[in-house]
């Protein structure tokens, strides 16, 4: 929930959503967050979102600006 952010957590390959998109295959990825006001795992409109800026897969101590309304 959203009152529970600021949140610390761990990307690896084992959170793939789909086999062959693992991590570990990608040099740069961009993390993004999402808080759904619908508990839905589709975006909709109303729901509040951020994008990290292109970082090296392993990095470390990235934060997301959840700083955007879907609209």
């Amino acid at each position: 929930q959203a009152r529970e952010l600021p949140a610390t957590f761990k990307l690896d390959d084992s959170m793939a959503m789909a086999p062959d998109m693992k991590m570990s295959k990608f040099p740069q990825l961009v993390v993004g967050a999402r808080i759904s006001k619908s508990s839905n795992a589709a975006p909709r409109a109303g729901d509040l979102q951020g994008m990290s800026g292109t970082v090296s897969n392993g990095a470390a101590g990235i934060t997301v600006l959840i700083d955007t309304e879907i609209r």
